[in-house]
């Protein structure tokens, strides 16, 4: 009888969206894996918290790029649709103004389109369809009169999300440098959405979205205006139950395959060997387990300091890689607030926006200055109003997320500055919210009935986050792409990252982008075959109505004389002119 085969052993520290995708994707490939996770929850930021038949999302409150999600449950052989309740949210956002008006998004496109027109004339709405308008890859690389976002999009979900960038020549691919300049990340991305929206208040509701990043719309990369497609155009979508309802499907699909999840687990560092290759990791108890392959779903640049230590056992491996991972701009913090109602707030949608007076000043205070803005922006959630299970029958549960910058390198704030920071944050928010709704002063307060919340510090300490940074390293030009930490550790042999900092970027959906990434690296490094569904056969017709032709002669030839007939045209009206003048 021939000897079976022994299983690889994968290890996954950490159980947030990126490591729980990541360990599914090595269990559906065979690997024989094992999740380790600090706290006793799974998800990490993407996580719950409930009080008394109250249900918060911790951190992401909303899914975007529907996609990404298909494609995974699809590599788990699977459908999204067999584990997550979807709710469409419609409107996506309600957008507050200081004036007292408002702004509806929606992926209604009339209705979105009427909006904008209301505010910039018939100009506008010929605005809103040049920003968003969609092209395939194919055929935007036979036409150029794509939207700007669209095109965004379709060669971001082909030529990024989908690609490693291991050196600074894969930036020189050819299907990547020929459509680079398209991208726009050189340009920001208030730059590129003024192009379009004429008015300040368009170019404001249109631009918000950078805070998924932890950005500020003046400063991140044009690219990012596919975020504002893929919400008006793919919807913004809230799994019933909550967003975490994504992270528990992983699990129960991973566990079916023999994995298994270890919480209130901590992991000491990563075991290296002699020769340099990981082979396990130490826990904090001293305890020890075997692996031959390593996945960090923890904070990069944490990782690098606390994880990956010297032959010795006492230093960081790297502590130059670890230094200037820590000293790269980082994405902003938050002070947010998780309020249980008495009572359900009407004038409240599902995703409210409320935008400061100041608008760049208080990105400025974010970003540029590391501090509370004197006047913030912030979001609001009321998952109660899409998914009733959120709250108790006739009451609310309300997220409010105040961006604030991320805690200095030596950050010396006493706990008492602490809470009259997070006081500050709330008297704002409980002013401008009564302000804006019309409220009686006084009248939120009294309404709350159990309220937790969570600073930069509880971030920083809760998930070990470098700086709490609620979204890791900032996504400017010299830190995405090639500039960004790949899925490899530079230096060590069979361990690998997944995450936020960790190429192709922060976010639900980017993170579960990059469990692809990581899992085809250990599995080409394991000499493992990757699954058919990575590299999917094209769809097969059912019968001839179904067959995909190609395009037609007479169009290819109409796009390429069209504008060489007006050309001609031109110039025979022209050389007339000028022959009658000459008379």
């Amino acid at each position: 009888m021939e000897k079976q085969e022994r299983k690889k052993k994968a290890i996954v520290i950490g159980a947030g969206v990126g490591g729980t995708a990541t360990a599914a994707r090595l269990a559906c490939a065979g690997f024989d894996v094992d999740v380790y996770e600090k706290n006793e929850f799974s998800g990490g930021r993407c996580s719950l918290i409930r009080h008394e038949g109250y249900r918060f999302d911790q951190g992401p409150s909303l899914l975007l790029l529907p996609p990404i999600f298909r494609r995974l449950y699809a590599d788990l052989g699977t459908t999204l649709e067999q584990h997550i309740d979807l709710i469409k949210c419609d409107p996506n956002y309600l957008v507050h103004f200081h004036d007292g008006e408002t702004v509806e998004l929606s992926t209604d496109r009339a209705r979105l389109r009427a909006e904008v027109e209301k505010w910039e004339g018939p100009q506008g709405g010929e605005g809103l369809e040049g920003f968003l308008q969609y092209v395939t890859r194919a055929s935007y690389n036979a036409s150029r009169n794509g939207g700007e976002s669209g095109k965004h999009a379709a060669l971001s979900y082909s030529l990024v999300l989908s690609k490693t960038f291991t050196t600074y020549l894969s930036l020189l691919r050819p299907s990547f440098l020929l459509n680079a300049i398209n991208l726009h990340p050189h340009l920001p991305l208030w730059n590129r959405v003024s192009r379009y929206f004429k008015t300040e208040r368009m170019r404001r509701a249109f631009s918000f979205g950078s805070m998924y990043l932890g950005s500020s719309p003046f400063e991140a990369p044009g690219t990012y205006s596919l975020l504002q497609w893929t919400e008006t155009v793919e919807g913004i979508w809230y799994p019933r139950g909550g967003v975490h309802q994504v992270v528990q499907s992983l699990i129960n699909i991973v566990t079916s395959h023999s994995a298994h999840f270890h919480f209130s687990h901590p992991v000491s560092h990563v075991r290296v060997n002699a020769s340099g290759k990981a082979n396990g990791v130490v826990f904090c108890d001293g305890t020890e387990a075997s692996a031959d392959v390593v996945v960090v779903n923890a904070d990069l640049a944490w990782a690098h300091g606390n994880l990956f230590r010297d032959s010795k056992g006492g230093g960081r491996r790297d502590p130059r890689l670890a230094r200037r991972l820590e000293g790269k701009p980082h994405s902003c913090s938050s002070i947010s607030f998780y309020w249980a109602m008495d009572r359900q707030f009407p004038e409240l949608q599902a995703h409210n926006i409320f935008l400061a007076e100041e608008y760049k000043e208080s990105f400025d205070d974010i970003f540029r200055r590391s501090s509370m803005p004197r006047e913030p922006s912030f979001y609001v959630n009321v998952p109660s109003r899409i998914d009733p299970s959120a709250a108790p029958e006739g009451k609310d549960s309300l997220t409010i997320l105040v961006p604030i910058g991320h805690m200095l390198l030596e950050d010396h704030r006493t706990p008492e500055e602490w809470t009259g920071l997070v006081a500050k944050a709330r008297a704002q928010v409980m002013e401008v919210m009564e302000g804006r709704l019309e409220m009686q002063k006084g009248e939120l307060d009294k309404a709350i009935v159990w309220e937790d919340v969570n600073t930069p510090v509880t971030w920083k300490e809760k998930f070990n986050l470098t700086h709490g940074s609620i979204l890791g390293i900032s996504h400017d030009f010299f830190n995405v792409l090639a500039f960004r930490h790949q899925a490899r550790h530079p230096s060590v042999k069979n361990a690998y990252f997944v995450g936020a900092s960790v190429h192709p970027g922060t976010g639900v959906p980017i993170a579960i982008a990059g469990s692809r990434l990581c899992a085809e690296a250990v599995m080409n490094d394991m000499n493992i075959p990757l699954p058919a569904s990575y590299d999917p056969a094209p769809v097969q017709p059912r019968n001839k109505l179904d067959v995909m032709e190609p395009a037609r002669l007479q169009d290819k030839l109409e796009d390429w004389a069209g504008p060489i007939l007006w050309m001609v045209l031109g110039a025979l009206l022209a050389l007339l002119y000028a022959a009658m003048r000459m008379l």
